[in-house]
């Protein structure tokens, strides 16, 4: 009682101890207060006692103290209306008791929440329930009780009802083609179109929320968000928990799939040679075939390969069985043998003479320069040759852009041999212009001279040339003039040894 704190290690058997509702009735000793009292005004009310001395009434003192009644938490009964989907319809199954809380205690942080099997251990505060967040019920429907606690130690006790529900939700599949950029079976889905397409079969006060694990749905933790990655490439099962009034209508599972797109290569540019018009070439949109797919063509057919004889860009969609496609295009470039333009040439010198070959068409060209001793020069990419030594040439233009082909000609460069040796040895017996032939500036005009202006031989371009006589006489070795004026116009005057 409270009388210990006033007597304050004072004797009991020296004083006496009486309560009052005022100073006064305290001062005259009136009207005291039965020790069970029950308060007259709420929640706070002042209280006088009197401590005098048994042997003299005529001395006492007075005192006051407060008496202060913290209010009961006000709390509030609710009810769990959860899914019997454990796999076996008996009425048994987990409760997550914990999201119950803010309906018990309207949402007051702070108030401590403990929940209890019977009444009897929430009044004494013994045997909690100690995984309340997965609860398995015991009966159904069951109550469970809840002490809720404030930090003066006042508290209150709620009933929470626990009830297994026996409505389901059918299981539901989602497909999807897999993504374009990466098609690695990961998809982003938005969860609210699932929702949306679940909720057509249900009422209209069901909400839907998505849980990665069984568990995670039947105990409400973990919701995941709407925008949801799958982890499992392909194919993922998440759960679906249907509310009805924030009571459990039903767990489904619901069956992400991602399907796969077709296997193409990528799109490829293609060449095709025009010379070779009408013949075509093969376009094929898988190699090899593959019978589970469908392909349609811009050009409108609908079969894996076509054939085609014109550039320009050709696509083809292909579709699964299941409906996903992928779109391939093929690039037919033009190419073609070459058209020889002209050949250009710069000549009249024993060594340093230029050559450039002018072509057009729609192919990438190689050139190669054969001499009339079969000598190459190899093909090369650049059309300009520097250095020619004199000589007839064939020229070979090849297309290396599609190999469509190689286009030859000849010509000639004109050159003036420095010396001759006629030892009838079979080398040098004869001096000739380079580069005049049968074919080429063979209506040009030679003329050899001594050094004192003579006219020793006049040359015919077709003939093997002048062999070192005059008049069936050998000339001696001296240096000698020639005089040439080639077919297409142009004089050439300089001199040459002849030597013994």
């Amino acid at each position: 009682s409270f009388n210990t704190q006033v007597y304050n290690g004072q004797s009991p058997s020296l004083f006496d101890i009486s309560y009052h509702n005022n100073l006064n009735d305290a001062e005259n000793n009136q009207n005291s207060l039965d020790l069970n009292y029950y308060n007259n005004i709420p929640l706070q009310e002042e209280i006088f006692v009197r401590l005098e001395n048994i042997n003299n009434t005529d001395c006492f003192a007075v005192s006051s103290f407060n008496l202060i009644i913290n209010p009961v938490p006000e709390t509030f009964d609710h009810t769990i209306l959860q899914c019997d989907e454990d796999g076996i319809p008996d009425g048994y199954t987990i409760f997550n008791l914990e999201e119950a809380t803010a309906d018990i205690t309207n949402s007051n942080a702070d108030l401590n929440v403990v929940f209890y099997d019977t009444l009897n251990n929430a009044i004494n505060e013994v045997a909690p329930i100690l995984n309340p967040a997965s609860y398995n019920n015991l009966t159904n429907p069951q109550i469970v009780y809840v002490a809720s606690s404030d930090n003066f130690g006042c508290a209150n006790i709620s009933e929470l009802t626990l009830e297994v529900s026996t409505t389901q939700v059918n299981n539901y599949e989602f497909e999807v083609c897999d993504d374009l950029d990466s098609e690695d079976g990961i998809n982003t889905f938005n969860l609210n179109e699932i929702s949306s397409n679940m909720s057509l079969a249900l009422p209209t006060s069901v909400t839907i929320n998505f849980y990665e694990t069984y568990n995670d749905a039947l105990t409400e933790s973990n919701i995941l968000p709407t925008s949801f990655t799958n982890s499992t490439p392909y194919f993922q099962t998440i759960y679906a928990r249907a509310e009805n009034n924030n009571n459990c209508y039903g767990i489904s599972e619901v069956d992400l799939i991602i399907n796969e797109r077709p296997i193409l290569d990528e799109d490829e540019t293609v060449f095709y040679c025009l010379n070779f018009f009408p013949e075509t070439i093969t376009l094929s949109a898988t190699n090899p075939i593959n019978n589970n797919y469908y392909f349609n063509w811009s050009t409108g057919e609908n079969t894996n390969s076509i054939e085609v004889n014109q550039p320009g860009n050709y696509t083809v969609t292909v579709t699964t069985v299941d409906g996903c496609e992928k779109t391939r295009t093929f690039t037919v470039e033009a190419s073609n043998i070459a058209t020889l333009d002209n050949i250009n040439v710069i000549d009249g010198n024993i060594s340093n003479n230029q050559v450039s070959i002018l072509t057009s068409g729609e192919g990438i060209y190689e050139y190669e320069l054969i001499n009339a001793q079969g000598e190459s020069t190899g093909f090369q990419s650049e059309s300009v040759f520097t250095e020619v030594a004199p000589g007839i040439y064939t020229v070979n233009i090849m297309d290396v852009k599609n190999d469509c082909g190689i286009i030859s000609d000849t010509f000639s460069v004109i050159g003036f041999p420095q010396f001759f040796t006629p030892n009838n040895d079979t080398i040098n017996d004869y001096w000739q212009v380079y580069g005049v032939s049968s074919q080429f500036q063979q209506n040009s005009k030679i003329f050899i001279f001594d050094r004192y202006g003579k006219l020793l031989s006049q040359i015919d371009p077709k003939s093997k040339g002048w062999d070192g006589t005059f008049n069936g006489q050998p000339m001696p070795t001296n240096d000698y003039w020639f005089s040439v004026t080639l077919q297409d116009g142009r004089v050439f005057k300089s001199h040459f040894t002849l030597k013994r």
